[in-house]
């Protein structure tokens, strides 16, 4: 186990320093179109240009970048937000998880309960309105359902006490209640949005494991229907499916472009648009490394999790115990 680890968190940090790398050379191909202020100097872009080697090679431009990180903790300055990027940007996770993690520990037990009645009630009337169901909301883009929402549940119904997030000043102005209630309507469409797709999953992998042969030796040996599936059934169907769950916990901190634009929440989400209109290079080359370490640190706990929820896999080995 332990071998197998220290492979795969080898195998990762190669993979993301060529990553990296190739960001960074795909930035660094982007034209530079910096005009000073009228009435104000360039003597900060010029300093800033001769320390981080942008007259050099890119290699060169890459390693000096490396060594920022390590020397000074500097990831760059970003010249929109007039500060060191890393400053800028973390400061901006805890918006992202406020508007992510609610409905993300809402929709996976609710996917769950969804996916395992359906499958039970598979061919009936129940299942069919949920497939619908899960089919509509599947079908239909996001942008689509957030936009709907604030139509009818705010400018139609005035059901929702505002369409967007209330902002800091407004939580000081109208109240701490008037802010947390302007959660509830992003809160209530992410996770019905995040709903279908997992319960899709659910119920195509419980349907799966109740035609087996072992849920007939269980019904023969005078399990009901329930017993069965829920003693049995549940848990194989749910060994592929959980650690993606986990995984899901560390998206949480990326941001959502759409979700933030739509929502005016001030999180990773819209600074990532801000660097790319703005062509702030510093700040998108934090956005992408930091993106990029998520992915592939997910893609170890995938692999390392498989052992936590069925134990007859030898990681690494490819073989059953």
């Amino acid at each position: 186990m332990i071998k197998y680890l220290m492979k795969r968190m080898g195998l990762m940090f190669i993979t993301f320093i060529i990553t990296i790398f190739l960001f960074f050379f795909f930035i660094k191909l982007m034209p530079d179109n910096f005009v000073p202020s009228p009435g104000v100097g360039n003597e900060w872009y010029e300093q800033l240009a001769e320390k981080e080697g942008w007259n050099e090679p890119i290699i060169v431009q890459f390693g000096l970048w490396i060594k920022n990180i390590f020397t000074e903790g500097n990831f760059g300055y970003s010249h929109i937000m007039n500060r060191d990027v890393s400053e800028a940007y973390f400061k901006k996770i805890p918006a992202s998880i406020k508007i992510n993690i609610v409905p993300y520990f809402l929709s996976v037990p609710l996917a769950i309960i969804i996916g395992v009645y359906a499958a039970i009630k598979k061919n009936k009337w129940q299942d069919t309105v949920i497939s619908v169901w899960i089919m509509v909301f599947i079908s239909i883009p996001f942008f689509v359902v957030a936009v709907l929402s604030q139509y009818f549940f705010y400018w139609k119904w005035h059901l929702a006490p505002d369409y967007k997030i209330a902002t800091a000043s407004e939580f000081t102005e109208l109240g701490f209640w008037y802010g947390i209630s302007t959660y509830i309507l992003p809160v209530i469409v992410l996770t019905v949005v995040s709903i279908p797709g997992m319960a899709r999953y659910v119920r195509a992998e419980l349907t799966e494991q109740m035609t087996l042969d072992y849920m007939l030796l269980a019904r023969s040996k005078g399990l009901t229907q329930k017993q069965a599936v829920f003693g049995h059934a549940l848990r194989n169907a749910l060994v592929p499916i959980l650690p993606g769950i986990f995984i899901g916990i560390i998206g949480i901190l990326d941001g959502g472009l759409i979700t933030e634009k739509i929502f005016r929440v001030d999180g990773t989400g819209r600074m990532y648009l801000a660097a790319f209109n703005g062509r702030d290079y510093a700040l998108l080359m934090l956005i992408n490394a930091f993106g990029q370490f998520l992915t592939l640190t997910s893609a170890i706990l995938a692999d390392v999790s498989y052992t936590l929820f069925d134990p007859r896999m030898r990681v690494g080995s490819g073989k059953l115990s």
